[in-house]
């Protein structure tokens, strides 16, 4: 293919997805329609000048995947607008509202900030009869997150009265028809944000395990105990930025997260190119990972694995760099980065996995190592780089539990606890699913699934099936390559692959698709490779590879609203999204 006409392709399919899902998504608001025409115009400037056998003009094309990612994840990622001051009620405290005359609420709205455990009674007043009208009592750890529940009977007074353990609530609303009603209270906290928007779904407030994540991280910001201790710390603090710069908000809890998938895919472009040594094969592994559902979707929730999977992917490039250029500092970048996977979490250790694979692939077909790395001396480097660097790394990262309590040794205890939750881990889930289904998307996973007549709205992590399909095939070819033709190329995209997904063989708690995340970045760097080795042996049919690239783009934007929340008609879930049976979309 023609250089102009490559170019202009490559323009082609990483303008006219954003565009679509512009038209598509968005259509309602002025400055994405506004953006979709610039783009369209910068697209339709240079297939004139294309026609015209003029000089194109060149775009940044991996800024352009990265800005159309963070409008994919950002668009819809939660509401900026959520209670931001508590009351710390507990067992025996009264809160009165008091309207001062007999009104008639049909429902009663409350921001739960932190429920440890709590129950309590809600009962109304009106001519001196006392009658209950709602009992709440926790039966899942929900937080951050509005509730609400319907009233119909006339009060002048209401009295909430905790009866069990204690709770941080925010705004409370009486609504009749709608409309708030005014009060006066006994806790001025409860009533000092009411132009809020109460919104009980997923984007108004915390769902699946970000009730365990993102809660955390609020508590190691205002020095609290810690609620979830069943992973290392670091993820947690990562989310606090997020916090810190637009509140404790869906969107605040959210937003870090999106960065590091955003970096990711810049990554993923240079850690490609490093591979194939082709800007056109580096933006086509960008491509995918920008398309890849299961990254979008990871990347709008408050939770940890985008930071570990991203360190890992990261620690996987420096390595690959060392082998290549053979200096000390990158073998030690590559252990700094391991380290701070670990220390989001432990599923990253697997990668140590591939580290010993490559090692021995190393001195097994004698790559030409400079004499200080050749033979036991690499084994003494990775030792120094994997179980000295990345240790200190981890423990480092537990920093704040030995500034709470100047012990060493609860940095250790913490560290016991973990082991012991997850080694004794047992119960089974609807959405669990074996570790050979991932990659044939057998089983998706879903966060949260809200159904109000005939709309739908769900969040849910599977692969894009173009990727997910065409990179099992990928991994058998790579393998095949790899035995016949022992490359580094092929040899370390399969180590680094089989050391995040096998190793889940060996597990016997139960397993979802979500932990195959890991292992996903490499199966598309197999998918390049296979797709690589085709359009060299068949530069005729180059016009297939960009029809590929297309069919990914087209299924991110078709299965987008169960990816993303966004809310559809249910019939086109039923109807079109729902492939097969065991899709639990």
């Amino acid at each position: 293919m023609k250089p102009d006409k490559l170019l202009l392709s490559m323009q082609s399919i990483s303008i006219l997805p954003l565009v679509l899902f512009l038209f598509i998504y968005t259509s309602s608001d002025t400055v994405y329609l506004l953006l979709a025409f610039v783009l369209l115009g910068f697209l339709g400037l240079n297939i004139y000048r294309y026609r015209n056998k003029l000089p194109l003009l060149h775009y940044p094309l991996l800024m352009i995947l990265i800005g159309s990612f963070l409008v994919y994840a950002s668009y819809g990622l939660g509401s900026r607008d959520a209670p931001q001051s508590f009351e710390i009620l507990k067992r025996g405290n009264t809160v009165i509202f008091d309207f001062g005359k007999s009104v008639h609420p049909d429902k009663m709205c409350y921001y739960i900030g932190i429920d440890q455990n709590v129950n309590f009674t809600v009962n109304g007043i009106d001519q001196k009869q006392w009658k209950k009208l709602y009992s709440y009592k926790q039966n899942f750890p929900f937080s951050f997150r509005w509730q609400c529940s319907d009233l119909n009977l006339a009060v002048s007074k209401i009295h909430l009265y905790v009866t069990k353990n204690e709770m941080m609530l925010g705004e409370v609303y009486f609504m009749d028809k709608k409309r708030t009603i005014p009060f006066v209270t006994n806790k001025p906290l409860l009533n000092d944000e009411q132009n809020l928007t109460v919104d009980t779904s997923h984007y108004g407030g915390m769902f699946f395990d970000e009730i365990y994540h993102s809660r955390t991280a609020y508590e190691i910001m205002h020095g609290m105990n810690v609620y979830e201790t069943t992973h290392p710390y670091l993820g947690k603090f990562l989310i606090i930025p997020g916090i810190k710069l637009f509140g404790m908000t869906p969107f605040g809890w959210r937003v870090t997260n999106v960065v590091f998938a955003a970096l990711f895919i810049g990554m993923m472009y240079y850690f490609a190119l490093l591979i194939f040594r082709k800007r056109f094969f580096a933006f086509s592994a960008a491509f995918l990972l920008t398309y890849s559902f299961m990254h979008l979707t990871q990347s709008r929730i408050g939770l940890i694995d985008t930071f570990g999977v991203f360190f890992v992917f990261v620690s996987y490039y420096f390595l690959y760099r060392f082998i290549k250029q053979q200096k000390l500092s990158l073998l030690l970048w590559s252990g700094l980065f391991f380290g701070l996977a670990s220390a989001v979490k432990w599923s990253a250790v697997f990668a140590s996995l591939g580290f010993i694979m490559i090692a021995l692939y190393l001195l097994i077909t004698r790559y030409p190592l400079e004499k200080r790395f050749s033979g036991y001396k690499l084994l003494f480097y990775g030792i120094l780089s994997y179980g000295v660097v990345a240790v200190v790394v981890y423990l480092f990262t537990f920093f704040d539990i030995y500034l709470q309590t100047g012990s060493f040794q609860k940095i250790i205890e913490y560290q016991v606890n973990m082991y012991d939750y997850h080694s004794r881990l047992t119960g089974t889930h609807a959405y669990s699913s074996p570790w050979w289904s991932w990659p044939i998307d057998f089983r998706p996973m879903c966060y949260t699934r809200e159904i109000n007549g005939t709309h739908f709205r769900s969040v849910t992590v599977f692969g894009n099936p173009a990727i997910f399909w065409m990179g099992t095939i990928a991994i058998f070819y790579l393998t095949y390559v790899t035995i016949k033709r022992r490359t580094l190329e092929s040899s370390f995209i399969l180590l680094a692959f089989a050391s995040l997904y096998l190793p889940y063989i060996f597990v016997g708690r139960s397993m979802f698709i979500y932990h195959f995340y890991y292992a996903v970045p490499f199966m598309m760097l197999a998918v390049i490779y296979m797709l690589k080795d085709a359009m060299i042996r068949f530069p005729q049919y180059c016009k297939f590879y960009f029809m590929y690239l297309i069919v990914v783009a087209a299924l991110f934007l078709f299965f987008y609203p169960v990816l993303s929340g966004y809310e559809v008609p249910k019939m086109y879930v039923d109807h079109g999204l729902i492939w097969f049976s065991g899709w639990w979309l």
